[in-house]
């Protein structure tokens, strides 16, 4: 388990506005699980070097649910291997970065505390170190943050709530 990735290329990259005065770099990336279905993962940077990750089905790519929907293709672990080894590609070339995701919730689930948060947020903390990264949790957000150590920025954590605050109003 969580050990051989799917085969993945980079796809595009682009800039996007996410609020008045605040941009993100989206990097797309794509593989085909073992079902022959493709997915997209999508690696958006902000600020401060904080990539927040997002995947689904290529097929799904418009739908306004794409990350609120189970595949049941029985592919979780090697889709999940496949993104942290894009992760780990992005911290070889951003040896600052930082990174984020939020356990999207299911049709009729509530947003805090997902049970895509609890699959991810134990996977994440067993097999991420603590001695790179700060691994910070809000179970109200269903969302997980990985705080680079390396990154010496004064009031790094409060810079990056604040940052969320203006662009999603949490």
């Amino acid at each position: 388990m969580f050990t051989t990735p799917y085969s993945y290329k980079s796809i595009t990259y682009q800039r996007k506005v996410v609020a008045e005065n605040e941009y993100i770099i989206e990097y797309v990336y794509s593989f085909t699980g073992s079902s022959q279905k493709k997915y997209l993962v999508f690696f958006e940077l902000y600020n401060y070097n904080v990539y927040v990750v997002k995947f689904c089905l290529r097929e799904r790519k418009y739908y306004s649910d794409r990350f609120n929907r189970l595949t049941n293709l029985n592919e979780c672990s090697r889709v999940l291997t496949t993104i942290g080894q894009i992760m780990k590609e992005t911290y070889g070339q951003n040896p600052y970065a930082s990174f984020g995701f939020i356990g999207s919730n299911l049709p009729n689930e509530q947003t805090n505390n997902t049970k895509r948060f609890k699959l991810y947020s134990s996977i994440v903390g067993q097999l991420i170190s603590p001695v790179n990264f700060d691994h910070r949790v809000s179970v109200k957000h269903s969302a997980y943050l990985l705080i680079n150590k390396d990154f010496q920025e004064e009031n790094l954590l409060s810079k990056i709530e604040d940052m969320f605050n203006r662009i999603y109003n949490f």
